[in-house]
């Protein structure tokens, strides 16, 4: 198996050698990073092109599709396959495990679909993320499976794009975490949580400008999401 890591970034060029550090540490080779630019109007793309290429490809977007887009499109690349496990890092994110490769591939190879990991946040090492019973419904559980998501690409085959996109049938901007985990969690059959630290997120992220208003926009997000449930 191999896990492939998929890194939306937009204005994230002060973190760029921070989080390729971060993978390039990693003590497991068996993983690989999509990089996508999506529209940054500072260095990042110069920075993500100077990365080696043997580990690190690099998607230039020509319009602006915001992470969960960006995620879901270049995950289904492979679907179809049943050896891929993704791995979502945000670009002014890194790892900070450099087992986590290990870790995440051990589980996988025992049956599990989907997987999620402690983290710290820079400003006071806080983690939100706890395991979730077996059989519980995962719309309707507390939001427990933040950073590092992960999860088979194969389970994205029973997962309708609809389910990422709001009533207009447009793309979820902001909340893309619970837009992402939530229906790859309903139709994963056995998921768990890694209480090993492996995440560093960055909440003093210097790609959000209003970050009032992103809040906002992510609580719509999630409400909408929940209320609605699992689309088929």
């Amino acid at each position: 198996m191999k896990v492939i890591f998929i890194v939306p970034c937009f204005n994230a060029s002060k973190n760029i050698d921070e989080l390729s550090k971060s993978l390039i540490a990693q003590r497991d080779t068996r993983w690989s990073c999509i990089l996508i630019d999506d529209i940054s109007d500072d260095d990042t793309l110069d920075r993500l092109s100077s990365l080696p290429k043997e580990k690190f490809s690099v998607v230039k977007n020509s319009t602006k599709k915001f992470a969960l887009r960006n995620i879901i499109e270049n995950s289904r690349v492979f679907q179809d396959r049943e050896d891929i496990v993704i791995a979502v890092i945000d670009g002014d994110d890194s790892l900070c495990n450099e087992y986590t490769v290990t870790h995440l591939l051990d589980h996988y190879k025992r049956g599990d679909d989907v997987v999620w990991t402690a983290h710290r946040w820079d400003i006071n090492g806080m983690n939100i993320s706890k395991p979730m019973p077996k059989n519980v419904d995962p719309y309707a559980w507390p939001w427990c499976s933040s950073h590092l998501r992960t999860f088979k690409s194969s389970l994205l085959r029973y997962v309708d794009d609809k389910n990422f996109k709001d009533t207009s049938g447009v793309w979820f901007k902001r909340g893309y975490d619970q837009a992402l985990m939530l229906p790859i969690l309903h139709v994963s059959e056995n998921r768990n949580f890694l209480p090993e630290v492996c995440y560093q997120y960055n909440i003093n992220s210097v790609s959000i400008k209003d970050r009032s208003w992103e809040e906002r926009e992510q609580l719509s997000t999630i409400n909408i999401v929940r209320a609605r449930g699992f689309l088929k």
